[in-house]
């Protein structure tokens, strides 16, 4: 399977989803300032959230999700 992304990834915590959206930033070969301008959050917020920062406000991560055509979906546990 290699590097390539699945279509659903369990995230457990910052630094997997830091991990999870470096990849898929680089698979769109964007670099840190053009997704931030996509998402209209600053270069350090990308850079921060990418290495993981548990403080991360949330409303910048939804943009920068949306900037990256990515969604956020709950599931209840042992519903998957």
């Amino acid at each position: 399977m290699g590097d390539a992304l699945k279509p659903s990834t369990k995230i457990n915590n910052p630094k997997e989803l830091g991990r999870y959206l470096l990849k898929e930033r680089k698979s769109l070969k964007l670099t840190q300032k053009e997704i931030s301008e996509f998402a209209d959050v600053g270069r350090k917020f990308v850079l921060e959230l990418e290495k993981g920062k548990a403080t991360a406000q949330l409303g910048k991560v939804f943009e920068l999700l949306n900037s990256l055509g990515l969604e956020l979906h709950l599931i209840k546990r042992g519903d998957s």
